[in-house]
């Protein structure tokens, strides 16, 4: 599915975790090349806590990139050379994000995010806001990217992704399964953008891939709204 950007709403939730777990959830374009780990490229945009990342257990913006799978390029936020962050901007990768939902809530915290190619630079521009209407908060240049990339992704993933030992997981999404949808979270707003810059609301499912069914799972796509996510965990 060729996309020139995405816009999504995810839920922003808070969780105490440990060094060697990390929980996040975003959108992410990406571009798997020949199927090799060296041709896999992809941009993504969310939050996420990561103990081992920002020394603590708090939730935070996050930016990544790569153009070969991680293997020599890429790295998170602002670790190394990619992701240029915009002059003025309220909020920039890396910043807590000190608002976060709890399951059950009626009005959840939220991030909004939408990422596009811009048509003159060519670069992917990176609009974010926290419980507020999405502005530039930066750029992925388009020089860091090689293949097709350069010029589109090849497709667009949105949801969840965890880091933890086999016998201490971490929550995924509010930690809820998406059989509860009162407790469980979400990604809302679904829209797909074109060549010309043109977004379209997502109004159909799509595939989707779980890693580890038995403990994560996603719910389909409604009105381009989902539920993702599990096992529970208190929240912070």
């Amino acid at each position: 599915m060729t996309s020139y950007g995405c816009i999504g709403t995810l839920d922003v939730y808070g969780f105490s975790l440990q060094n060697g777990q990390g929980t996040a959830g975003g959108i992410w374009m990406v571009d798997s090349g020949d199927g090799y780990r060296s041709g896999a490229k992809e941009i993504g945009v969310g939050w996420n806590v990561v103990p081992s990342v920002y020394g603590d257990s708090r939730t935070h913006l996050f930016t990544m990139w790569t153009d070969d799978g991680y293997l020599k390029t890429g790295c998170m936020n602002t670790k190394c050379p990619g992701f240029q962050p915009e002059k003025g901007a309220t909020i920039a990768p890396g910043d807590v994000i000190e608002h976060v939902s709890f399951p059950k809530q009626l009005r959840k915290q939220n991030i909004n995010i939408k990422i596009v190619k811009d048509g003159a630079s060519g670069d992917w521009l990176v609009h974010c806001g926290i419980n507020r209407e999405a502005e530039l908060i930066g750029r992925f240049p388009r020089s860091l990217f090689t293949g097709g990339f350069a010029e589109k992704a090849a497709a667009v993933t949105f949801g969840g992704m965890v880091t933890a030992p086999f016998s201490d997981p971490a929550p995924m999404g509010s930690g809820y399964l998406p059989k509860d949808p009162s407790s469980a979270a979400s990604v809302s707003n679904i829209q797909l953008v074109d060549q010309s810059g043109h977004a379209s609301p997502l109004t159909q499912d799509l595939p989707f891939v779980q890693s580890k069914p038995d403990t994560y799972t996603v719910g389909p796509i409604v009105n381009g709204k989902f539920y993702y996510g599990g096992p529970q965990q208190p929240t912070a």
